[in-house]
């Protein structure tokens, strides 16, 4: 199986300008997908938030361990910090990635709790695994950023196959991994889970 970098990254910017962005990605979707895949580039996706009443947009991009280092961050401003990977999905061999439905989505982190969320995720039971496999996740990326003189944010770059089977939710063993992770978060305001993205733009091979 193909090794592939993942990295994501967090911009503050005015909202007038982040529209901008979005009529430009719409306006250059192929121009941007040509330079995507001319640099080597296997996925990027561009969202854009509301947090702390602050417009911001968030990248995630995947590339070949061999790939080009360079980031499409560039394509929209210059003030993008790079967030940090703490949690990984396992992939299982041979399944067809091709055709998954993707999308971000974004909640705030108990500072004091943030190691702890990591390690609840370094030590995921496989049957908490087993069960979003059977519910249709086939990857999903775990990172944490810091809004500058704010909080601590926890973004989720998930990819699924088919539509989400309410069920899932009402396993006793995944409320139970539910209530334990639930502990170390934050809602944004006005929700009481994770928080999905705005989809600004998104290149995939």
């Amino acid at each position: 199986m193909e090794t592939v970098k993942k990295h994501a990254y967090m911009a503050e910017i005015k909202k007038e300008q982040a529209e901008r962005y979005i009529a430009d990605c719409r306006n250059r979707k192929e121009e941007l997908d040509r330079k995507m895949k001319e640099a080597g580039f296997l996925q990027c996706r561009l969202y854009m938030q509301e947090v702390e009443k602050r417009t911001c947009l968030f990248c995630y991009t995947e590339t070949a361990e061999n790939g080009k280092k360079e980031t499409p961050c560039s394509e929209w401003g210059d003030k993008w910090k790079e967030a940090r990977h703490v949690y990984e999905f396992k992939l299982h061999e041979g399944d067809d990635l091709t055709c998954l439905q993707s999308k971000g989505i974004i909640i705030g982190a108990k500072r004091e709790l943030l190691d702890e969320y990591i390690r609840l995720h370094d030590y995921q039971p496989q049957i908490i695994h087993d069960l979003c496999y059977q519910n249709g996740f086939r990857k999903s990326s775990i990172f944490v950023t810091e809004l500058p003189g704010g909080g601590l944010y926890l973004l989720q770059f998930v990819e699924f196959l088919g539509e989400e089977n309410p069920a899932l939710y009402e396993n006793d063993t995944y409320q139970e991994w539910l209530r334990v992770t639930g502990e170390c978060q934050i809602p944004l305001p006005g929700e009481e889970f994770w928080k999905q993205m705005r989809p600004v733009y998104e290149f995939k091979r």
